[in-house]
């Protein structure tokens, strides 16, 4: 079992998993997150991961919280997830052709597989709705959302491949638990 904790919310991965926060590894931080400068920066996933011989990519994001809906509805968030696809794939790369052993090697073997397109989960924790906000117009934003990201990640992947859900209210990926954690949500301090 692998716990990781990601914007205040633990996520528990069974032992059918092989999984890591990307940004936490040597491989990300020694070497593709090196590539900065006059106003970019390389941009990662949250999490890594390999079930049955599938790869993942998941983002998190916690938009719980007064205010904190509202701060992110101009955001282009399926641009920045499909920027942060980007990233870790071309860091995935660069890290086994440097030879960084692990997970990013298994990862890229899986993606290799003709048989495996790579799947991509975002976790995106709301509020049960924005204030004033009828239900259906939920339904309508959230499917929007999605449609969005899959259009952002067409050059990776399929269209029933990628996900949005929140990951305290549904979860789909099979073996994956998550939970609140203390501080996070509406008392987290916000960066």
């Amino acid at each position: 079992m692998t716990e990781l904790d990601v914007d205040g919310i633990r996520f528990t991965f069974d032992d059918d998993w092989s999984a890591v926060k990307w940004d936490d590894t040597d491989a990300y931080n020694f070497h593709i997150a090196k590539l900065q400068g006059a106003g970019h920066r390389t941009k990662a996933v949250d999490i890594i991961g390999l079930r049955d011989g599938l790869p993942f990519l998941f983002e998190v994001k916690d938009f719980r919280g007064p205010g904190i809906a509202i701060e992110n509805v101009h955001r282009d968030l399926p641009l920045e997830i499909g920027f942060k696809a980007r990233d870790t794939a071309a860091g995935l790369v660069g890290a086994v052709s440097r030879g960084v052993a692990g997970l990013p090697a298994e990862w890229l073997a899986a993606v290799a597989s003709s048989h495996n397109l790579v799947q991509v989960v975002a976790w995106i924790a709301e509020d049960a709705a924005r204030p004033g906000e009828p239900a259906h117009k939920r339904k309508v934003r959230l499917s929007q959302r999605e449609a969005s990201l899959a259009q952002r990640l067409a050059w990776l992947t399929e269209r029933r491949r990628i996900r949005v859900e929140d990951p305290l209210r549904e979860m789909s990926v099979r073996g994956v638990t998550a939970r609140s954690l203390a501080g996070g949500g509406p008392a987290r301090p916000r960066s």
